[in-house]
């Protein structure tokens, strides 16, 4: 701990870091067995140039170059990998007599006698920050060891570049400037995480302090907004930051009063429906009367598909679409309709039995509900598709026969259901799975057409059957895993990408791919 005080006391001097600061890395390095230096790089109260300068003059041997450093070929296999880990050591360049080794503890003793036992040599140690070791392992790990010289700046660095200054709103939203990052999770006392292909991964960045969390919330929401978060303990809202981008923002509490918060970014360009993948069965339902019940589950792309089925019909049908969306996702312009999107409780009021009883009253051709959360939503769906117009709405559901019983449990009489079953045009369901090869998200779908038949096993409460007999309803039922053996046929995807998914009947999934 004298050490620890001593470099403290240096860096509080010199004015780069305050004694809060300070305590909060001594008790973090206590707690993850790490050296100060390392803390606080991990933290980003400061940069790694900055610590391992302070570390030389203290220590008193070069620091490692990570812009203009070299390593030799011959030096990367004279110690074998898992030591070269367990003593936190990078041979950088051997000698006849000597070898100049990089340690992330130059002062480790038993560390720096060990490695002259290993290479029989002198050593002339070079300091280096665990972060630094670890990636550059990381990089030989991939590309191979002994092969050719390593420039030492073609290492992909794990740590971040900015410091705890350097948080701001803006810095922390372009996390998600990266095309494969979906979700971006923020909460106090940790670092951000975003979700990357579909896997949660932590940033080597600074921990959320209440500071920054504060400047956060203080940036993207509105009094309204803050309103409602003391009064409900959550809010789910739309950001835009001109020049940085537009967010479904979502916050609540946790722990007592802790604020959490997840971001989506929001795409601008309203994809295509060949481009999501989506079959033309779908698309056959736009030109209808109807209900069109589009599900999956949170995440999983419900939103997107619904935006571009509303773009297909605004691209090629004179009609007025009227949207109720919680937030609003995707900006629909006019273009050979009209499409008037309302965001719930900001473009209506919070009655939602008075706002959906005077749907009719907008004199809509097609009526878009994005998200039903009650049954007042799912009857005025129901009612609206009987007047002879197009319905679409979204729920959160993993398929067919899940979003179908959903729907049904919440209408209060077998006459609603009758009319539910009469209404129905068609289910939808979709899941979004990691392409290694696409890098990027497959869309996996299945349907249910509403054909008298299915229309009567609805009626008769015979849902579930209608999976037995799949076999037999073809044209009427098209299950995901068809579609999923469609996609490993083409070499969209591999069959281990889903070998662990629950949802996937592998029985069915082998039968379709043995075809």
């Amino acid at each position: 701990m004298a050490e620890k005080r001593l470099m403290g006391e240096i860096l509080v001097e010199l004015g780069l870091i305050d004694e809060h600061r300070l305590r909060h890395a001594l008790e973090i390095a206590k707690k993850k067995h790490r050296k100060l230096g390392e803390t606080l790089i991990r933290l980003a109260y400061l940069s790694e140039d900055q610590v391992l300068g302070i570390l030389k003059n203290l220590a008193g041997v070069p620091a490692i170059d990570m812009k203009n450093g070299v390593i030799g070929k011959a030096a990367q296999t004279v110690l074998p990998p898992d030591r070269m880990r367990e003593l936190k050591v990078i041979p950088m360049e051997i000698r006849d007599r000597q070898a100049v080794v990089a340690f992330a503890d130059p002062l480790n003793y038993v560390a720096v006698e060990n490695v002259k036992f290993l290479l029989n040599r002198d050593v002339v140690p070079v300091l280096a920050s665990e972060a630094q070791v670890e990636d550059i392992l990381e990089h030989l790990e991939r590309t191979g060891y002994g092969k050719k010289n390593l420039s030492l700046s073609s290492v992909k660095r794990s740590i971040s570049s900015i410091t705890i200054e350097e948080m701001s709103p803006s810095n922390i939203l372009r996390l998600l400037d990266d095309p494969e990052s979906t979700d971006l999770h923020l909460s106090l006392g940790t670092a951000p995480a975003v979700r990357t292909g579909g896997i949660f991964k932590r940033c080597r960045m600074p921990i959320v302090t209440p500071g920054i969390m504060k400047d956060f919330l203080r940036e993207v929401m509105r009094e309204e907004e803050r309103r409602e978060l003391e009064e409900k303990k959550e809010v789910e809202f739309t950001y835009l930051r001109p020049g940085v981008g537009r967010y479904r923002i979502n916050m609540y509490y946790q722990k007592g009063g802790e604020v959490t918060v997840a971001v989506k970014k929001l795409v601008e360009d309203i994809p295509s429906l060949a481009s999501l993948g989506l079959p033309d069965s779908l698309t056959a339902q736009l030109g209808k009367k109807g209900l069109l019940v589009v599900s999956s589950a949170r995440g999983q792309g419900k939103d997107t598909t619904i935006a571009a089925l509303v773009d297909r019909i605004n691209s090629t049908r004179c009609c007025n679409i009227i949207t109720f969306e919680d937030p609003i996702e995707y900006i629909h312009h006019h273009k050979s309709s009209n499409v008037n999107q309302r965001e719930l409780g900001k473009d209506t009021g919070r009655d939602f039995s008075e706002i959906f009883d005077r749907v009719n009253n907008h004199d809509p051709d097609v009526l878009v509900i994005s998200d039903i959360k009650d049954a007042f939503m799912v009857e005025t769906a129901i009612l609206a598709a009987q007047k002879g117009i197009l319905v679409i709405i979204g729920l959160n559901a993993v398929d067919v026969f899940s979003a179908i019983e959903q729907l049904i449990s919440t209408l209060s009489d077998d006459y609603m259901k009758a009319l539910f079953s009469r209404s129905l045009l068609a289910a939808f369901a979709q899941r979004l799975i990691w392409s290694r090869s696409s890098k990027k998200r497959m869309l996996i779908w299945e349907h249910l057409l509403g054909t008298p038949r299915v229309q009567k096993f609805i009626r008769d409460d015979k849902i579930y059957y209608i999976k037995g007999q799949a076999t037999s309803l073809k044209g009427e039922y098209f299950p995901m895993e068809e579609s999923l053996a469609r996609a490993i046929r083409n070499g969209l995807l591999t069959g281990d990408a889903v070998l662990e998914e629950p949802w996937i009947n592998q029985d069915v999934l082998r039968i379709y791919l043995e075809r």
